[in-house]
C-alpha cells in the first residue's frame, strides 16, 4: 500500500482546497471529516478525530495553534487519542491523506506511533492575505497574526530544506490552482477527475484577498527551495529533525484554549464575603474574551498590558471590587512585577477581597515534555510568599491542567509594618510623575518654541498620577479603615449602611 500524504501549511492558506481536490478528483480516503463552516462553506477535508486528537497533544503543553511548540518529547504526552487515529486510519481503503495545519509541528508523534514513511506536500498562500484572513476569523491583532504566519512559514521551509516538498501555491490565477493540483496528483500516482476537480473549486469563495504585498524572506526562501519532482519520495519522519524556534516568541493567550482555561479557575472561586460579589476579570490585551456571564456575580472585564498595569486598570475605570481573577498574568514574570501587581490589586479591591491567579506547575508534564523545557517561570510556592508579604493570606492551590495550578488568596487587614512598602510604590510612583514632569518642561531650547508632549505620555502619567493620590487618601486613613474593618465582623450590617452613606457624599 502507498505511504500516507500529509498536507502541510498554515491556516487559512488553502490547505483546505487542496485537500479538498485530492478527495474529490483523486479519491483519497480521510476519515470523518469536519463538517463545513461559514468559514468554510465547502468544507475543511480534516478528519475530525485527527483534529481533537491534535488539539489534546498541544493542550497538554499549554498550548494551541496559535502558539505551537517547536520540539517536543512525545513519549511524554498522553497519545491514546491519536494512537486511535492512527488505527482507523491505516485501514483506510486505498491511499490516504491527513491534513491538519497543526500537524506539521507534531510529527514526532506520529513517527513515534509507527507512522515513519510519508509523503508530504506542502500548500502556501501570499501572506499578507493569510495574516488578513486570520485578523477577521480570529479576531487577532495584525501583529500577533504575522508572527503565527511567520512561524508556520518558518516550519515549512525548514521541512522544504531537509526533503523534497513540492508546494502548491493558492489560490494562482485562473485555474492555476486546478492545474497545479492536477500535476501533483501525477506525481502521486494518483487518478485525476479533472470534472470533478472544475465542479469543486469555486474562485469566488477565495476570500480576503488584499493587493498588499510586503516582500517576505521566509516566503520567498520556501517558493525558491520548493522541489516538484516527477514522483514525490517517502520520507521518514524518525529523521526529520525539526526543531527552530520563531523570531518572534508566540504569546500563549491569543486562542481559544486561553479562554476555556479562565474557566477552570472560575470554578474555584468562592466569593463569599459578599451575596451579591462584583468581579473584575483581567486579560492580557488581545486575549479571547470569553464568557463574561457568571452566574450570581457581576464581572467586568479589562486588558492589561501586563501584571504592572493592572492596578491603574482598576482604578480608571472607577472598580474596587469584592474579587480579581487574573489569567496568563505570572507566567515568565519577575518577582518585581508580580509583587507590584499583588500590592496595587490589594490598594483596589474590597476589604475582604479575593484573588485568583494560574501559576506553572513546577512538576507538570505540559512544562517537562517541552524540548527544552521554560525557564525563569515562578513557582507556586515563589507567589505564595510573595502574596504573604503584600497581604494576601493563601486560601488553596490546585491542579488546573498538566503544567498549571491555580491558586486562590484572600485579603488581610496589613500592620503599619507591612504599609511600608505600600507607601514606599505610591512614593516611586510620584517620583516618577515628578521626573517626567522634570523632561517635558526640558523640551524646550532657548529661542525654540517647546515642543508638545504626545498624549500617549501625558494620559500615561496621568492615570499614574491619579493610582498614587487614590492609593495615598486609602494610606492616610488606614486606621481609621482598620478599625472600621475589625467591627464589621461584629456591626457588618452597619458597616455597609456607612460605607453607603460616606460614597453619597
Amino acid at each position: 500500500m502507498s505511504e500516507p500524504i500529509f498536507i502541510l501549511g498554515c491556516h487559512r492558506s488553502g490547505t483546505s482546497v487542496v485537500a479538498g481536490l485530492l478527495y474529490r478528483a483523486c479519491g483519497v480516503s480521510m476519515g470523518e471529516l469536519m463538517p463545513p463552516t461559514a468559514d468554510n462553506p465547502t468544507g475543511y477535508y480534516e478528519a475530525l478525530g485527527v483534529v481533537e486528537a491534535h488539539r489534546s497533544l498541544l493542550a497538554q503543553m499549554e498550548r494551541d495553534w496559535t502558539c505551537p511548540p517547536s520540539t517536543f518529547r512525545p513519549g511524554r504526552l498522553d497519545l491514546t487519542a491519536l494512537a486511535e487515529q492512527v488505527d482507523i486510519h491505516k485501514q483506510l481503503p486505498g491511499v490516504w491523506a491527513m491534513k491538519d495545519p497543526r500537524s506539521m509541528f507534531l510529527l514526532p508523534a506520529w513517527s513515534h506511533l509507527g507512522v515513519d514513511r510519508v509523503r508530504l506536500v506542502a500548500v502556501a498562500r501570499e501572506p499578507a492575505d493569510t495574516i488578513r484572513s486570520i485578523e477577521k476569523r480570529d479576531h487577532i491583532r495584525q501583529d500577533r497574526a504575522e508572527a503565527i504566519v511567520e512561524a508556520y512559514l518558518g516550519r515549512l521551509l525548514e521541512i522544504a530544506a531537509k526533503v523534497p516538498l513540492p508546494v502548491i501555491r493558492f489560490p494562482g490565477r485562473g485555474d492555476s490552482i486546478i492545474r497545479q493540483v492536477g500535476n501533483l496528483a501525477a506525481s502521486l500516482d494518483l487518478p485525476w477527475d479533472e470534472d470533478a476537480a472544475r465542479s469543486f473549486f469555486d474562485e469566488t469563495l477565495v476570500r480576503n484577498r488584499t493587493r498588499f504585498r510586503d516582500t517576505n524572506p521566509t516566503f520567498d526562501s520556501l517558493i525558491e527551495k520548493a522541489r516538484h519532482p516527477k514522483k514525490v519520495p517517502a520520507i521518514s519522519l524518525r529523521s526529520l529533525k525539526l526543531r527552530s524556534e520563531p523570531e518572534v516568541a508566540l504569546e500563549r493567550h491569543l486562542g481559544v484554549l486561553n479562554a476555556q482555561q479562565r474557566n477552570q479557575i472560575w470554578e474555584m472561586a468562592h466569593f463569599e464575603t459578599d451575596p451579591e460579589p462584583n468581579v473584575a476579570e483581567i486579560l492580557l490585551e488581545g486575549a479571547r474574551p470569553g464568557a463574561a456571564q457568571r452566574p450570581g456575580v457581576e464581572v467586568r472585564q479589562l486588558e492589561v498590558k501586563g501584571p504592572l498595569a493592572v492596578g491603574a486598570a482598576l482604578i480608571k475605570n472607577g472598580l474596587r471590587p469584592h474579587g480579581v481573577v487574573a489569567h496568563s498574568l505570572v507566567a515568565g514574570r519577575p518577582p518585581s512585577e508580580i509583587e507590584y501587581m499583588m500590592r496595587s490589586i490589594y490598594l483596589a479591591t474590597d476589604a475582604f477581597a479575593e484573588l485568583l491567579l494560574d501559576v506553572p506547575d513546577p512538576d507538570g508534564d505540559g512544562l517537562l515534555s517541552s524540548t527544552p523545557p521554560p525557564v525563569n517561570h515562578p513557582l507556586p510556592h515563589d507567589v505564595e510568599e510573595i502574596a504573604t508579604e503584600t497581604g494576601w493570606d493563601h486560601v488553596v492551590t490546585q491542579r488546573l491542567s498538566p503544567g498549571r495550578s491555580g491558586m486562590m488568596f484572600r485579603k488581610r487587614i496589613l500592620t503599619d509594618t507591612e504599609l511600608v512598602p505600600v507607601v514606599t510604590d505610591v512614593l516611586a510612583g510620584l517620583e516618577r510623575i515628578h521626573a517626567m514632569e522634570a523632561r517635558l518642561s526640558s523640551m524646550a531650547f532657548p529661542g525654540e518654541p517647546a515642543e508638545e508632549p504626545t498624549s500617549e505620555a501625558l494620559e500615561a502619567e496621568r492615570k499614574r498620577a491619579e493610582e498614587a493620590e487614590l492609593a495615598l487618601d486609602r494610606l492616610r486613613n488606614r486606621r481609621s479603615v482598620r478599625l472600621a474593618l475589625g467591627l464589621s465582623q461584629v456591626f457588618r450590617p452597619l458597616f455597609r449602611a456607612l460605607r453607603s452613606w460616606k460614597n453619597k457624599r
